[in-house]
């Protein structure tokens, strides 16, 4: 087998789990035709986490034997928010808020992809050109008894629950993109093959040469339910080595071939004897912290891997403080919070229900001490560290200006 024949295997079987139309795609990377591989991000959260990696890695992949990723910003669409996992309708964002969030995606992936060759495109530059006209002769491709196919649509129906125009009209918007960038290679996920088809009958019927697809499996996350970022359960690209470190090691046991599998580089050789060990009386454990170093060790670098592991191993799992200089030191700029408000501006939970619900817990250390009300002033000093802890995880220290 020669090296292209490899690479080519590889490309097709590695992360995949199914392709439509493999024999089609098989054949146009072995006659070495340069290939437009579409990827779209929705841009209604601003945090990339190894969830996303499967298909970003298969992007590079693809960089990597020279075609060309076409990288579509969901600007327009990400306004009105899919309504594929969700049970009712949710409000529509700001075009300044999807715009934000896209940056921050795009500022995370060059750690995997050569950003300098994407070609990227936001789809407001033909979602805003579109006028009703436009809207009608998209919508006669599909049926309302297609769209109502679809499993939360069914659900919602049925239950008396409202499904509004707009929602119908998302998808159109979605499967759009396909046409108007003349998509040769979509990559997707198991739960958007609805979609994913809709895209090809769309480009046929545009007159265009139906895309194949690549679809992957979702990737579970620290609480079993799929990686999201609605679920809070994701491990993120832009967190700190020490808190990737630790979120790994929360995965369940059942969770570590995939994550080797699926969030690794390595070669599916290269994880079989991963594979034996978890078939023998090893300790989990052990194999989960090789887990957790490989990753980290990827996003963040060999040196801050090591220095996760030993943070983990000391502090979290022996249940005590970290050392101090372990901890990270975040500066702000005024000298009094409240404390909630110190909270969010460190940024240690994502939302503002999280942070209400620590504190009322009894969740939150100011300098070791318990603090529950959300009012108390917290006094900062510009040469004397002030410690904060949330949980038995999570730990700053805080200066001001």
């Amino acid at each position: 087998m020669s090296n292209q024949e490899r690479k080519i295997r590889n490309l097709l079987e590695k992360w995949v789990s199914g392709i439509i139309d493999k024999e089609n795609l098989e054949k146009r990377l072995k006659n070495w035709e340069k290939l437009r591989i579409k990827f779209w991000i929705d841009p209604t959260w601003a945090q990339v986490h190894i969830g996303h990696w499967v298909p970003i890695m298969k992007l590079r992949a693809f960089q990597d034997m020279g075609h060309q990723i076409v990288l579509i910003i969901w600007d327009a669409t990400g306004q009105i928010w899919d309504a594929s996992d969700k049970d009712a309708e949710r409000p529509m964002l700001k075009r300044q808020e999807t715009l934000a969030n896209a940056q921050n995606y795009i500022d995370q992936i060059w750690k995997i992809l050569d950003v300098s060759k994407l070609e990227i495109h936001y789809n407001s530059e033909w979602m805003d050109k579109i006028s009703f006209c436009d809207v009608w002769e998209l919508a006669k491709n599909f049926s309302v008894a297609e769209m109502l196919d679809r499993d939360n649509f069914s659900k919602r129906y049925k239950g008396w629950i409202r499904i509004s125009l707009q929602e119908f009209l998302y998808p159109l918007m979605q499967w759009y993109d396909s046409v108007a960038i003349k998509a040769d290679v979509e990559l997707g996920w198991n739960d958007q093959y609805f979609n994913l088809l809709a895209w090809r009958k769309l480009q046929e019927a545009f007159s265009q040469n139906k895309q194949d697809i690549m679809t992957f499996n979702l990737i579970e996350g620290t609480d079993w339910r799929k990686m999201s970022k609605s679920y809070k359960n994701f491990i993120g690209l832009a967190e700190s080595a020490n808190d990737m470190f630790v979120k790994l090691m929360e995965i369940n046991d059942e969770l570590i071939i995939k994550y080797f599998e699926h969030c690794t580089l390595l070669d599916l050789e290269d994880i079989e004897p991963y594979k034996d060990r978890m078939k023998s009386w090893e300790n989990p454990r052990n194999i989960k912290l090789d887990l957790a170093f490989t990753i980290t060790e990827f996003y963040h670098g060999k040196e801050s891997a090591e220095k996760a592991k030993e943070y983990f191993l000391n502090s979290i799992s022996a249940w005590s403080r970290p050392k101090d200089e372990d901890i990270e030191t975040a500066i702000l700029n005024e000298s009094e919070y409240e404390l909630f408000v110190l909270i969010k501006e460190l940024k240690i939970f994502w939302t503002s229900w999280e942070i209400k619900d620590a504190i009322a817990w009894g969740g939150i250390k100011i300098n070791e001490e318990v603090a529950k009300d959300p009012k108390q002033i917290i006094k900062l000093d510009k040469n004397t560290k002030t410690l904060v802890q949330a949980g038995r995880k999570k730990f700053k220290n805080v200066v001001c200006n």
